[in-house]
C-alpha cells in the first residue's frame, strides 16, 4: 500500500529527460510488454506473439542503453574494462548485441541449450542466474531512487551497479566467445603485427620516393595490400 501511495505521489513526469525518469518510464513499459507475453498462449496466436517478442528485446535493449548511460554518470571510472570487444568479429559489434546478451542469459538462466551447444551452455548457466539477479536488483534500485530523488545516486545503487556491470562484462565475454570464433590473444597481436608492417612499408616507400602521396591517393584500396606483400618479396 506504501509502495502504490509513493509511486502515485512521487511518480517522475513521462517528460522528465533525466536519466533516472527515463529508466523508470522504459523499465515499466518493459513489465508491460512481459506482462502480456506472460500471459498469452502463443500456439494461439503466433503472430501476435512473435511481434511481443520483438517488442520485448526491443525493450531490453532501451532498458539496459539507459543503465548504460546512467553507469557512465555516476560510476565513470569504475566501469568494467572491456578491451576484449576488439576481438568480436565486425558483425558482432552492433548496437542491440546488449539486449541479445540479457535475452541469452534468462534463456539460459530458465534452462535453455544455445544453439546445440550443450556444454558451453552448462558452462556458462551459473553466471547467467547470477547476472540476472544482479539485474533484478539494479532494476529494483533505480525504480526505488526514481520514485525518492532523480537526483541523487546512493552508494548502495552505485555497488549494484558496479557488480552487475562485471558480471555482464564477463557475461558478454563467454556468450560470444560461445556463439562465434573469437582471436585469441596471440592472433590479435599478429594481426596487429601485419598492420604495423603494412603501415611502415608503405611509410619507407614515400621516404624513398619509390610512390607519392597524389600516388597512394588515386590507388585502388586492394593495390594497398599488395604494396607491402610486394616489400616483403
Amino acid at each position: 500500500m506504501m509502495n502504490r501511495f509513493r509511486k502515485w505521489l512521487y511518480k517522475p513526469k513521462r517528460s522528465d529527460p533525466q536519466l533516472l525518469a527515463r529508466f523508470y518510464y522504459a523499465d515499466e513499459e518493459l513489465n508491460q510488454v512481459a506482462a502480456e507475453l506472460d500471459s498469452l498462449d502463443g500456439r494461439k496466436d503466433p503472430q501476435r506473439c512473435t511481434l511481443l517478442v520483438s517488442q520485448f528485446r526491443s525493450c531490453q535493449d532501451n532498458v539496459l542503453n539507459i543503465i548504460n548511460q546512467i553507469m557512465d554518470e555516476c560510476i565513470p571510472q569504475d566501469r568494467a574494462p572491456r578491451d576484449f570487444c576488439v576481438k568480436f568479429p565486425e558483425e558482432i559489434r552492433h548496437d542491440n548485441l546488449a539486449g541479445q546478451l540479457w535475452f541469452g542469459a534468462e534463456c539460459l538462466a530458465a534452462g535453455s541449450i544455445i544453439m546445440n551447444r550443450e556444454l558451453e551452455s552448462m558452462a556458462m548457466r551459473p553466471l547467467a542466474k547470477e547476472l540476472t539477479r544482479s539485474l533484478e536488483d539494479v532494476r529494483g534500485a533505480l525504480r526505488d531512487q526514481a520514485l525518492r530523488d532523480l537526483n541523487t545516486y546512493t552508494e548502495k545503487m552505485r555497488e549494484a551497479l558496479r557488480h552487475f556491470d562485471v558480471l555482464f562484462a564477463e557475461f558478454e565475454l563467454s556468450y560470444v566467445s560461445a556463439m562465434v570464433p573469437v582471436k585469441s590473444p596471440r592472433e590479435y597481436y599478429v594481426q596487429q603485427e601485419v598492420i604495423v608492417l603494412f603501415c611502415e612499408t608503405v611509410e619507407r616507400a614515400l621516404d624513398f620516393g619509390y610512390l607519392t602521396q597524389d600516388m597512394i591517393d588515386d590507388y585502388e584500396p586492394a593495390l594497398m595490400f599488395t604494396i607491402p606483400r610486394l616489400a616483403i618479396v
